[in-house]
């Protein structure tokens, strides 16, 4: 097993999915194949990153109820968890999966309200990460955190000699910008979102991402669904179209992206350049590989390493900018 990566999960969920024939609004809906898993964008990636043969650690707030029943499936999952375990109860999230559009829809609670002493633990936690180390700081911020929380967590970690990656959305990710963190990995609503503008075409995207890179961030990666992702440097930029396959639930596809980039940056000396030629290639390949294999899978459950090689030889990759 290769070195450790830290997942830090402010916002935790126990997801439940079910499926519907169809999915009728204002109408009575019949659930079946209904399935629950621990769930938060940092969790989904820490469930990814043994199947790529990586150590991992999921760090992060957790509240009681829903709570006690996650940490145990995560236990079950030989998933190695420290976390700060809040007074609330943690979140429950549902996912209704339409068979007939293959589309799902999600519920998704806001999360317990989190006091400033509880955050205070979390902080003296990160603070002693080890020197050199990666962690992936992803998902939503629950309620009584600051929407700046993710660049002061950034802080933190450079004072500790630590990577961040960061993958969230709206205010927590603009903010959190401002930290520098080594790596972020939006889906094109989010970076429009950030960008304030429509960006549906390939040129418009690249232009924005060259437009937030920077010394501290030389590379980043935009999943934009069923088109595959752009991976661009200051350089070069790569599209990666992924075969097509019907999804049973595309609920942490991007998480299990954002693990495969998470594990190539662990193996990077900090302050190496960015991915380039075929390296950059081959890792846009295996990303793409790596979420589209996870959308085979029901809930959120990880994808099988068998699954993601054999996507891989069906992923397009050819160069855009």
């Amino acid at each position: 097993m290769k070195g450790k990566i830290y997942t830090v999960t402010l916002n935790p969920a126990w997801d439940r999915t079910a499926t519907v024939d169809q999915l009728v609004p204002g109408g009575t809906n019949l659930l079946r194949e209904l399935r629950a898993d621990a769930g938060g964008k940092g969790i989904n990636v820490s469930r990814v990153l043994p199947i790529l043969g990586r150590d991992t650690e999921a760090l992060g707030l957790l509240g009681a109820g829903a709570g006690d029943q996650l940490l145990t499936r995560l236990q079950e999952e030989r998933i190695s968890c420290d976390f700060i375990r809040i007074l609330q109860d943690c979140r429950t999230n549902t996912k209704i999966i339409d068979a007939a559009r293959g589309v799902t829809t999600e519920f998704n609670e806001p999360g317990p309200k989190v006091s400033e002493k509880e955050l205070q633990a979390l902080e003296q936690r990160l603070c002693r990460l080890p020197q050199g180390a990666v962690a992936v700081f992803a998902g939503s911020l629950p309620p009584g955190v600051p929407t700046d929380w993710y660049a002061h967590a950034a802080a933190l970690c450079r004072a500790a000699g630590v990577r961040m990656i960061l993958d969230t959305s709206g205010a927590p990710l603009r903010e959190g910008l401002v930290g520098g963190p080594a790596l972020i990995k939006p889906n094109r609503g989010e970076l429009e979102t950030l960008c304030g503008t429509p960006l549906q075409e390939t040129e418009q995207l690249i232009a924005a991402i060259r437009g937030l890179l920077s010394s501290e961030m030389p590379f980043m990666a935009v999943s934009i669904g069923a088109e595959g992702a752009v991976f661009v440097t200051a350089a070069e930029a790569v599209l990666a179209v992924p075969p097509a396959v019907r999804a049973k639930s595309t609920v942490g596809a991007g998480d299990t992206m954002t693990a495969v980039l998470a594990d190539w940056l662990a193996d990077q000396p900090e302050n190496s350049p960015p991915p380039r030629g075929e390296v950059l290639v081959s890792l846009a390949s295996r990303a793409v590989a790596a979420a589209t294999a996870k959308v085979l899978r029901e809930g959120t459950q990880p994808p099988l390493p068998t699954e993601i090689a054999s996507i891989a030889s069906g992923v397009t990759c050819r160069k855009v900018g």
